[in-house]
């Protein structure tokens, strides 16, 4: 089995002066986490990467009581852990997240959020119920898990890094959302994280229309399509979905 491993690289990005709603939306994703973060929390990254979320939490002036990065490639566990060695409190680990064998047994349910962007997509579609489960697997009565993933719209196609062994490895909202209770989470919100503004236009009640119609006179079409897309979850490219046990 062979697992994507592309990542978002915000700071080529923004080097290239390249401004999109799949960019926006990661910003916006990071900031809804910030949002709820108190000080001296477990944390458990699942999936990742270089450690962008823990950047922003550092960037911040968040500390965590423990934050645990869990990412599949060794060499990019390696160059995090040296990165982010003046960080006391964070480390990560190498883990394959659809194998039971990478849990700490001491830290079940000690955890305050476990957060999972844009990883679940990459892991392959016939491992996605294994993703799923092994976080469940970590959570207690209080911990909180935001995930948030393309959600597959035929009409658009999936991106080409999305797709696993010849399969796609995105969810359609139905799909996703099936997913999640197939694994026991309790859905207790979901919002978009970014929409085609064609797909939500005709959803808009009148307050809706009236601010969507302000905001366009300042924002291009790509700010405008994630500031909205909360509103309509069932209709954007891309959910964000927090669960409880």
């Amino acid at each position: 089995m062979s697992y994507n491993c592309t990542q978002l690289n915000p700071d080529s990005n923004f080097e290239r002066h390249v401004y999109h709603r799949d960019m926006f939306a990661h910003y916006l994703r990071w900031s809804h986490v910030l949002k709820r973060a108190k000080i001296n929390l477990n944390i458990l990254d699942f999936g990742s990467g270089s450690g962008n979320l823990l950047e922003v939490f550092y960037r911040n002036k968040f500390k965590c009581n423990e934050y645990l990065g869990l990412e599949y490639r060794k060499q990019t566990v390696k160059l995090a852990n040296e990165k982010f060695k003046m960080i006391p409190w964070a480390s990560f680990k190498q883990a394959d997240l659809t194998k039971p064998e990478v849990f700490l047994p001491k830290k079940i349910g000690e955890w305050d959020y476990i957060i999972s962007f844009e990883v679940i997509e990459h892991v392959g579609k016939k491992n996605i119920h294994k993703f799923l489960a092994n976080a469940y697997r970590q959570m207690g009565p209080k911990t909180k898990f935001i995930i948030s993933t393309p959600i597959y719209d035929p009409k658009v196609g999936a991106a080409e890094n999305h797709i696993i062994d010849g399969v796609i490895g995105e969810l359609t909202y139905k799909e996703m959302k099936s997913a999640l209770e197939k694994a026991h989470f309790k859905i207790e919100e979901h919002y978009g994280t970014f929409a085609s503004i064609k797909d939500y236009k005709k959803k808009m009640n009148d307050w809706q229309v009236k601010m969507f119609e302000h905001l366009q006179k300042y924002y291009d079409s790509n700010l405008v399509s994630v500031i909205m897309a909360p509103f309509f979850p069932e209709v954007s490219r891309n959910c964000l979905w927090v669960c409880s046990k």
